[in-house]
């Protein structure tokens, strides 16, 4: 199926029932990604019915797959050549698998908040069939802890095969009722090939699989394990209800498979917390679940796109999480394992060494107090804060920008710029952001001379990062390298400064018009560095590819500083890339040459789920919630071509909004309804803009 036809699919269903669970059908490609997760434990998969299974922070098994014996023959045929189609629900997934004689609905789904996940077989059959289930056991902990002495024990009489490792602190166990035999059993070590369990099934009816955490957890989920279907689906259903919805052209279904998407982030580990991941994929060899762990700068975007929608609370959570992991000087987070609690993690280099992620917090902090009119939540953590902003000065130059020889990473990793730079743009980004959001913290926590103090610097580096603008291009620079020179190349990396810091008005809207250059834009997004640019690379991890979160900071710029139709474009192609990894997900990067994931991207990133809900909400329908003023601003940006937008459950404070938005000229015409206390609404009612119809991008397509 095109991506075209999936959005046809995604766009009808929305229109039918735009309060409830989305459903994607769609014919089974053996290499698409799909998933079943919970807060602790997960199936990581493809279309075909074959999965790896984890209950956190325990990779269990993996390759795990169903075969059957088709008449007498003396080899099974495996399930994966028999799937037709695919079911995406929000809260589990249904694969169907076809032949002459028989049907089997194969559906995942993960317990909510236990480690549990079920494998539920529905077989329709004329005949008695035996079944064959096969995977090799892993037994290992998330990358990068690990075990010695893991084995296995098999319960015949329970069909339940157990796993632990030699201190017996985990006892993750597969199972079902109608397991029979097994094709061995090794004492004291675990097998090193694949493991083969039977069962025989006489005629139609259900079969439960459940792999759990322990042999209690299993014995709860086996209860019921229809009741892990039901509590999945209710959940879901009930959080697409209490958050924002909407009704927009092109943008309704993709945007709730994006709420989906970062609700789908949640991982709780006894030891750590319970916080979002980055993103998930089958780690194969490896004990990497794609990005299935703790990411600082993720986790503060995933809460901006969760107070949009309305999900104070969990944007609250999710930062307290980064809180929970804040080092005593105050730095932030980078990344935290899963397997945290089995090592000393900060002993590691990975845990702090991004320098962008502690102003980055500050920014966070304070946009999530105003949004959700928070104040007790500066007055619990204000000591936190003031932390945070005191480590950012140690990483600061004489010019009163951050350095990132004194604070480490932020937009390069790898690639070729990799190991040379000084001070990059998007630091300087993430500073003035910063900034601005702890001069807000100081003023709502009644310290005047620390409000003054950060608008002083704010003023200084708004001042400095003068000097980077490139009057030949206009552009500012990427870079500052340690030989001296200066990376001259437009790039999409100076959309946060453009969009959050709040410098000059002109040069700000000369460098935003440089991001809808050709060489930089593709209709899926803003490339790294420009085609131009002398380490251009479409694929190269750093050096060319297209980033959605790196977009989304793009898009907003452009919608701020007078380029709505290239912004849209750009809300469009992040709508346009719902599931071309994956069914309802937005893949982590993709190439800058065509339509295509990048390689070993993550199908399920949470970041890029983001760069469609965040730019869509705050810069498209320009909805802006300030709950401790009890206000909100209004004030969509919308092209001619598209139909009245509708909006619902929008939360400022402790009231609700709803609207519609009808595209018009001279001025957009705006209706709003209140619920709950008074709200100040403050209305810049522009006019449409003139924008052709967009076409849909079709995989494979080349880059403008």
């Amino acid at each position: 199926m095109s991506v075209r036809s999936l959005l046809l699919v995604l766009a009808a269903t929305a229109a039918l029932r735009p309060a409830e669970a989305q459903v994607i059908t769609k014919p089974a490609q053996p290499n698409k990604f799909i998933e079943a997760v919970g807060r602790r434990a997960a199936l990581l998969g493809h279309e075909d019915g074959t999965f790896e299974a984890w209950t956190y922070p325990i990779k269990v098994l993996r390759d795990f797959q169903l075969s059957v014996f088709v008449d007498n023959a003396l080899e099974p045929t495996p399930l994966s050549g028999l799937a037709e189609t695919v079911e995406v629900h929000p809260g589990h997934v249904t694969i169907t698998h076809i032949t002459g004689a028989f049907t089997v609905r194969q559906t995942w789904v993960a317990s909510l908040d236990k480690p549990a996940v079920a494998i539920l077989l529905d077989i329709d059959t004329s005949k008695p069939l035996k079944f064959r289930a096969t995977f090799i056991p892993e037994m290992k902990p998330m990358w990068p802890a690990s075990f010695g002495g893991q084995s296995t024990g098999w319960n015949q009489k329970d069909g339940v095969l157990t796993f632990t490792e030699g201190m017996g602190r985990f006892r993750p166990v597969l199972g079902s009722p109608r397991f029979t035999r097994i094709s061995e059993q090794i004492g004291h070590q675990l097998p090193d090939r694949t493991v083969m369990i039977e069962f025989d099934v006489e005629k139609s009816g259900r079969v439960p699989i459940v792999i759990a955490g322990a042999r209690a957890d299993y014995d709860e989920a086996m209860k019921e394990p229809g009741a892990l279907l039901a509590a999945a689906d209710t959940h879901f259903a009930a959080f697409l209800k209490r958050t924002t919805t909407i009704q927009a052209e092109g943008f309704t279904a993709a945007y709730d498979w994006a709420r989906v998407a970062i609700e789908k982030g949640w991982a709780c580990n006894d030891g750590v917390g319970c916080g979002l991941v980055a993103g998930w994929a089958p780690s194969g060899l490896s004990e990497r679940p794609g990005f299935g762990w703790y990411f600082g700068g993720d986790t503060m975007m995933s809460a901006w796109a969760m107070q949009d929608y309305g999900d104070f609370e969990g944007a609250r959570a999710a930062l307290e999480f980064l809180l929970d992991h804040q080092r005593a000087d105050g730095k932030v987070m980078h990344e935290w394992t899963q397997s945290s609690a089995l090592l000393d993690w900060p002993k590691y280099p990975y845990g702090y060494y991004h320098a962008d992620t502690t102003p980055l917090f500050l920014f966070s902090a304070a946009r999530y107090a105003r949004q959700a009119g928070d104040l007790e939540f500066v007055h619990k953590h204000w000591a936190r804060f003031e932390q945070s902003y005191r480590f950012c000065l140690t990483m600061l130059d004489g010019d009163g920008l951050l350095s990132n020889l004194k604070g480490g990473a932020a937009a390069v990793e790898t690639g070729a710029l990799s190991g040379k730079v000084v001070r990059d743009i998007y630091l300087q980004g993430a500073w003035m952001a910063g900034l601005a959001g702890f001069a807000d913290l100081a003023k709502w926590q009644n310290q005047p001379a620390l409000e003054s103090e950060a608008r002083t610097r704010l003023a200084k580096a708004r001042e400095a990062i003068k000097s980077w603008f490139v009057p030949e291009k206009n552009i500012f620079a990427f870079a500052q390298l340690k030989d001296g020179s200066r990376y001259e190349a437009n790039s999409g990396w100076q959309g946060l400064l453009l969009a959050r810091g709040g410098i000059d008005p002109a040069l700000a809207a000369k460098a935003t018009a440089s991001l809808a250059l050709p060489a930089l834009a593709t209709p899926w997004g803003t490339r790294m560095f420009a085609t131009d640019s002398p380490f251009y690379n479409p694929v190269g991890y750093n050096d060319g590819s297209v980033w959605p979160f790196v977009t989304a900071q793009a898009t907003l710029a452009l919608f701020r500083h007078g380029q709505p139709a290239a912004g849209y474009r750009y809300v469009y192609g992040m709508a346009q890339a719902t599931g071309l990894s994956g069914a309802g997900f937005i893949s982590e990067y993709f190439s800058g040459d065509r339509f295509a994931e990048g390689p070993r991207a993550v199908p399920h990133q949470l970041f890029s789920s983001v760069a469609l809900v965040n730019p869509l909400l705050t810069a498209m329908l320009g909805l802006m919630s300030d709950g401790i003023a009890g206000e909100v601003t209004v004030a969509p940006q919308l092209p001619c071509s598209l139909g009245t937008v509708r909006f619902q459950h929008y939360r400022v404070g402790r009231s609700i909004l709803s609207g519609e938005m009808r595209p018009a000229k001279p001025a957009t015409l705006i209706d709003i309804q209140v619920e709950g206390p008074p709200v100040k609404i403050l209305q810049d009612a522009r006019p449409c803009f003139d924008l052709p119809p967009l076409k849909p991008l079709t995989p494979g397509q080349r880059g403008e």
